[in-house]
């Protein structure tokens, strides 16, 4: 557009040029006759009109230029500046929104194989301190110092791996394992745990065998049936209510400080259809029996599986005894039945202790109960809070603890 109006404005110049060539022979005459005045008028007259052309023409450019910006201007800035609208729409249709955010993952990070290969010696087998449903677990050294425990799955791995790690990322609780990293690949998924030197609740209650090996005094086993019904109740609090659907007495993990700690919370999701068949192949004492389909899951189930614990816990006992042909004479089983609960209480309790034993027993056949007569991890750890209250005089006049031993992994040592 803009040559156009440049040649309209030349061809008027030239048009006005043309003009001053045509002057008539009379004054062509004069011209001659007058040689110095007349001449010089036509060119100053001619040079003014062609001028005031071209100022004109450069006023006319510089509007057209600011119209076509202005034009311009809402097309760039809505192409470079989404509307708020497209925006909420974005975060609306987003499932994992909340899951994704730097908020919630800034203590979560992805590790690399590098860095889990050097941490566990390239999975060495001396380094293997446990075997879960989601494959063996590892302890691995970080370089930053922090000991972290590896769960490996190889070959079967989970769908939408990632989105549902980060929905566990979320989940903190002081009564929780705290989950650091993950890392997976095309044939691998792993999970990296902050790692507990005491290990599971078991290792400090029974042998190989499944018999009581007398190690925790009743403060302790108060303590640490507290801080595990605290971790599942804070699953159970969460909204939509967290199913642990795994609970067991090798899912409490003890720290240095012999602090409860519930680990594989969320797993349910994380497990594949070759662990969902594989598990009912074989008699799981801590599953609800009143469940025909895993859809079934609720609150409850989890309670069921807490009291198998609790009885794990006071008597000392396996729940499976392997001196039993029969699979369904487990502890459970005698002790739903039983008429005198003293002789699933662990001998190696003093007397004084035994009171609040009984109660946690009670409290343990309950949650074993009918469905709907089992109580909610809510008031579990009321219940134990209160038991917690009226046994702490037993240990304060005597200010000892009683069968108190630190067992911690032997597999693994720090580097002094």
């Amino acid at each position: 557009m803009n040559q156009v109006l440049f040649s309209l404005i030349l061809c008027r110049v030239k048009e006005n040029i043309d003009k001053n060539n045509d002057t008539p022979i009379l004054a062509k005459e004069a011209q001659v006759k007058k040689p110095g005045g007349g001449r010089v008028a036509v060119i100053a007259g001619g040079a003014g009109a062609a001028l005031t052309i071209i100022v004109i023409a450069v006023i006319i450019c510089i509007c057209l230029r600011r119209c076509k910006r202005f034009k311009k201007q809402p097309s760039d800035s809505a192409s470079s500046v989404p509307s708020q609208a497209v925006e909420m729409g974005r975060i609306n249709n987003s499932q994992y929104v909340n899951a994704f955010s730097p908020h919630y993952m800034q203590n979560t990070r992805l590790l690399t194989i590098l860095e889990i290969e050097q941490a566990t010696g390239k999975f060495n087998q001396s380094n293997i301190i446990g075997e879960g449903r989601f494959g063996f677990v590892y302890k691995g050294l970080l370089q930053d110092g922090s000991f972290v425990a590896i769960k490996r799955r190889l070959f079967a791995l989970t769908r939408d791996f990632i989105p549902e790690v980060k929905q566990i990322a979320q989940i903190h609780h002081i009564h929780l394992v705290k989950l650091i990293g993950y890392y997976d690949d095309s044939y691998q998924q792993l999970l990296v745990y902050e790692y507990l030197p005491n290990g599971n609740v078991g290792n400090h209650l029974y042998d190989s065998e499944g018999l009581p090996i007398g190690k925790l005094n009743l403060q302790r086993r108060v303590s640490i049936a507290l801080g595990a019904s605290k971790g599942l109740e804070h699953l159970h609090s969460l909204v939509p209510p967290l199913l642990h659907t795994n609970f067991s007495t090798r899912n409490v993990l003890l720290d240095e400080n012999y602090t409860a700690k519930v680990s594989d919370y969320g797993f349910f999701k994380l497990q594949t259809e070759i662990d969902q068949a594989g598990s009912s192949s074989n008699v799981d004492y801590f599953h609800d029996p009143e469940l025909s389909l895993s859809q079934n899951y609720s609150e409850e189930s989890d309670v069921y599986s807490f009291g198998v614990f609790l009885l794990e816990l006071i008597s000392g006992c396996e729940a499976y005894n392997r001196n039993m042909s029969n699979p369904y004479e487990s502890l459970v089983f005698e002790a739903k039945y039983s008429s005198d609960l003293e002789k699933f209480i662990d001998k190696a309790l003093g007397e004084q202790e035994k009171h609040g034993a009984r109660r946690i027993m009670k409290l343990a056949l309950l949650c074993v109960d009918v469905i709907l007569r089992r109580p909610s991890m809510a008031h579990i750890v009321q219940e134990l809070e209160r038991i917690q209250r009226d046994i702490a005089p037993l240990y304060s006049e005597n200010n000892e603890e009683i069968g108190v031993v630190k067992l911690g992994s032997e597999l693994f040592k720090q580097a002094s």
